[in-house]
């Protein structure tokens, strides 16, 4: 084929390709911003409407400062489950996230901030292995036993955490936490990473990661079992 007939070619296709392409990128928007919310769909709830009470309350993790305090969006999500477990809705608490370095401990950082609030230690359970979203979840269900489970998380990740847990055959509900003081950018910027993690998300349903487990640990659950599972902080 004559290079002038390539570029004939190519410039009558172009419309085509580009239609083909809006087409898809439209689907891709509108399975990822509809598919997941309608998962989160009557499983999404304030701490006032909040249908359950003394369900174990899983807070995922959200960075950790230089100093090892919670970054405000972490705290955002404390605070909204320390509320529930002041009003009984939230029995104990399963904190979990990533303990990648001697300096960076998510779950170290939720508990001692939980207990300086007020929360008995045997009420707070530590799981160090959810690194991710999808490790936690599985990791809740077959490491620490639970079925039922409050998922305490950023509003813009709550939907993602939801349609994994509706996967995974959780009785999961949630409740959103709101972190303001972050600037339109800062928000901006998490919503994109947001957009990204969904579409893993859906990989990770789709075709399941393999998570680290491990033996059965011990919870306050758990029937003849001591209220504080023994367990050693890193």
């Amino acid at each position: 084929m004559r290079l002038s007939a390539r570029v004939t070619l190519w410039k009558a296709s172009r419309p085509a390709l580009w239609l083909g392409c809006l087409l898809i990128i439209t689907l891709d928007l509108g399975w990822i911003f509809l598919k997941f919310p309608m998962a989160a769909r009557n499983r999404s709830f304030t701490t006032a409407t909040l249908p359950v009470d003394h369900v174990p309350v899983l807070i995922l993790g959200a960075g950790v400062l230089p100093d090892r305090e919670p970054t405000r969006v972490l705290e955002s999500r404390l605070e909204i489950g320390l509320q529930l477990f002041q009003e009984g809705k939230g029995g104990w608490f399963l904190v979990s996230g990533d303990n990648r370095a001697a300096n960076y401990n998510e779950p170290k950082a939720m508990r001692k901030w939980l207990m300086k609030h007020g929360v008995p230690p045997e009420r707070v359970v530590s799981d160090f292995g959810g690194r991710r979203t999808y490790d936690s979840l599985k990791r809740a269900q077959a490491v620490f036993g639970v079925t039922r489970v409050i998922i305490v998380t950023s509003d813009f990740h709550l939907a993602r955490a939801l349609f994994l847990a509706r996967h995974l055959g959780l009785d999961a509900y949630g409740v959103p936490a709101v972190t303001g003081g972050n600037g339109p950018g800062r928000r901006g910027w998490s919503w994109l990473r947001e957009f990204v993690a969904r579409h893993l998300a859906a990989w990770d349903a789709w075709f399941p990661p393999a998570t680290m487990l491990g033996p059965r640990e011990s919870t306050p659950d758990d029937p003849l079992s001591p209220a504080a599972p023994a367990r050693t902080e890193p």
